[in-house]
Order: C-alpha cells, then sequence, then structure tokens
C-alpha cells in the first residue's frame, strides 16, 4: 500500500495466484519491473516487446541527449 500510495503501478498478477507480476514507474522515463522471465521467450530477430522497447527508449533517450 505504502508504494502504490507514492505512484508505483501494479501492472500484472498472476491470475492464478494473485501474486504482483510486473510494477511501473510512471513519472520514470522507462521503469518496469517484472518476475517472469521474458528471455524465455525471446530470440535475436523476435524479442520480447519489453526487452525490445527498452532498446527502443535507450535509443530515444540517446538521441535526445546527442541534440
Amino acid at each position: 500500500k505504502q508504494l502504490t500510495e507514492k505512484g508505483l503501478i501494479i501492472s500484472g498478477r498472476n491470475p492464478e495466484t494473485g501474486l504482483v507480476e510486473i510494477v511501473e514507474l510512471p513519472d520514470h522515463p522507462w521503469f518496469v519491473g517484472c518476475q517472469f522471465h521474458p528471455e524465455f521467450k525471446s530470440k535475436p530477430m523476435q524479442p520480447h516487446p519489453l526487452f525490445r522497447d527498452f532498446i527502443k527508449a535507450g535509443c530515444a533517450y540517446r538521441d535526445s541527449r546527442a541534440g
């Protein structure tokens, strides 16, 4: 409760156990925490969206600083 009151969003729960699986911080440029294993669903030419979007956000940040 204290974390959600400070802005943490619980954006994913395991439907069978109710355990929190994904959390996010909306005021951070790119923050997500997950308890599942997206690396098992990734391939070099078909990355999991979590990895793909992390790289995309990093590139956008780099480009914004390069000016």
